[in-house]
């Protein structure tokens, strides 16, 4: 795919690996959109970003009423990246409701109602790309994890039935399982965790760039990563 003015929205793009996305997604001569619920991080984004090919909004993706909001103000994309997401540990008796909804509703309904609210104009145009930001522990069980991973085992399914919903158009959707990363998602879920060694946001972004870049016949639609684990 020539990726030069593509129209990119990137839900959870503020930091971690969406801001990565922009980042590299610009470099390539992309219209970004970020998309956030925090608007003090949006403007930091975009400061440091600098760039007049980026836009900012503030959305909460687990509100399809916000959502659809922003569907009517940007209109269509070309590439539609859903990676906002939250994280939830521990036994499922010690989680209290309202964060195994926050998990939940943001990491499976807002991939859901972002999709929705994109998805007519891509079948009009009989074109585009979703990518679905899940994670491996959207492909195996683990203690402690109960919420987090059963959202995730959701946009596991939800993207490969999408897949099979949009077989006969040219809108493509790709499934993204990625391992551990160095963000800030587990701190601010109020979990301390060493994630120094994890893998770089900028270099998955990079990969995946290069991904998206590849013409020809081959159809990528499922990619798992991990961190290379050392041998002694």
């Amino acid at each position: 795919m020539n990726l030069k003015d593509k129209k990119v929205l990137i839900t959870g793009g503020s930091e971690g690996l969406g801001f990565s996305l922009a980042k590299a997604l610009i470099s390539k001569g992309c219209r970004v959109i970020i998309v956030a619920r925090n608007p003090d991080k949006l403007k930091s984004a975009s400061d440091s970003i600098n760039s007049s090919s980026l836009k900012t909004f503030v959305c909460e993706v687990s509100d399809y009423r916000s959502v659809n909001a922003l569907a009517t103000e940007v209109g269509y994309v070309d590439i539609l990246i859903n990676n906002a997401g939250v994280w939830l540990e521990g036994s499922l008796s010690d989680s209290p409701y309202e964060k195994i909804k926050s998990v939940v509703e943001t990491n499976l309904a807002g991939v859901i109602y972002v999709t929705k609210a994109f998805l007519p104009a891509m079948i009009k145009r009989n074109s585009g790309l979703i990518l679905n930001v899940s994670s491996t522990s959207g492909l195996e069980g683990r203690d402690g994890q109960t919420a987090y991973a059963a959202s995730k085992w959701g946009v596991r399914g939800f993207t490969e039935s999408l897949t099979l919903e949009l077989a006969k158009t040219d809108v493509n959707v790709f499934g993204f399982y990625p391992g551990g990363m160095n963000t800030t998602l587990f701190r601010k879920a109020g979990f301390d965790k060493d994630v120094s060694s994890w893998m770089n946001t900028d270099e998955v972004a990079d990969l995946l760039i290069n991904l998206l870049e590849r013409e020809g016949t081959m159809l990528i639609d499922q990619l798992v990563l991990k961190k290379r684990k050392k041998t002694t």
